[in-house]
């Protein structure tokens, strides 16, 4: 972890708390724990351990996703060295998945950094916690296998057949037809070429390394109206489009490796080119 920064206290534990709800519907209007709900509830708990909030960060998403724009802008601020907890309401408001919770929890371990789940009375620097936060990771594993071994007969099958199998969001620049089939969207297909096209060219000034080539890349992304999903585009977007071989007609599953049978949408040569890792 990076030296605490200067803006930052260092005499008492550097606090974000991170909220979330499903939709802006679900309110403490509608009967819900919502953004307002869960935020005082961290900042009273904050003030009643002493701790220094730095912010408390909110997320309108699903809890199924993995990946949401507030638990990137957490995992910025703790991999600058400026976060020593983290404070949720409680583990399934956070997360619906215990999978990604999982992966969530492990990463805050790789950084020294604590959890703390406030209506469950749950710290990870305690051995009860710890214990608890190990329980639900089991789980998390257990359900895992079970979804692997479910799926693992028909995707291996489809993958063979150089099909892509149901599950899991389609690439960014595909979209399905009214029959299920997987087919290019021009508009989103066309947005991936030119991050292709453009990063390659960014890659031929010495003086760029991949942040600045990611971040002068996203400006011109935004400069001409590209949105990923509807919304603009992150650093991850970029990173998940540039290192999937879907792109040059490469699927994977396991160990099994298969040409498909879709359109590629860049060559071989320049993904190589390309690829960031």
């Amino acid at each position: 972890m990076k030296q605490r920064q200067n803006n930052y206290n260092s005499d008492t534990k550097n606090t974000i708390g991170m909220t979330r709800i499903s939709t802006q519907l679900q309110s403490e209007v509608a009967g819900g724990t919502g953004i307002q709900f869960q935020t005082k509830k961290l900042t009273q708990y904050a003030t009643l351990n002493d701790f220094n909030l730095i912010k408390v960060i909110s997320d309108v998403a699903s809890g199924g996703l993995e990946t949401r724009d507030g638990i990137e802008e957490l995992k910025t601020h703790i991999e600058n060295g400026e976060v020593d907890i983290v404070l949720i309401w409680n583990v399934s408001r956070a997360f619906r998945s215990m999978i990604h919770f999982t992966k969530f929890y492990e990463y805050l371990k790789k950084n020294n950094v604590e959890l703390i789940s406030v209506s469950e009375g749950i710290r990870s620097s305690r051995k009860e916690g710890e214990m608890m936060f190990g329980i639900m990771c089991s789980i998390a594993g257990y359900e895992k296998e079970l979804i692997n071994e479910r799926m693992m007969s028909g995707r291996t099958t489809k993958v063979m057949n150089n099909e892509r199998g149901f599950g899991g969001r389609v690439p960014f620049g595909y979209t399905r037809n009214n029959d299920g089939e997987l087919v290019v969207d021009n508009e989103s297909a066309n947005i991936v070429k030119y991050i292709f096209k453009k990063y390659n060219q960014l890659l031929k000034n010495p003086k760029f390394n991949k942040n600045t080539r990611t971040r002068r890349l996203i400006k011109l992304l935004n400069e001409r109206g590209f949105k990923f999903r509807g919304k603009r585009f992150k650093g991850w977007n970029i990173r998940d489009i540039l290192n999937n071989e879907f792109y040059i007609g490469i699927m994977k599953y396991g160990d099994i490796t298969s040409e498909s049978k879709y359109p590629k949408l860049v060559s071989k040569r320049l993904f190589n080119q390309v690829c960031i890792g």
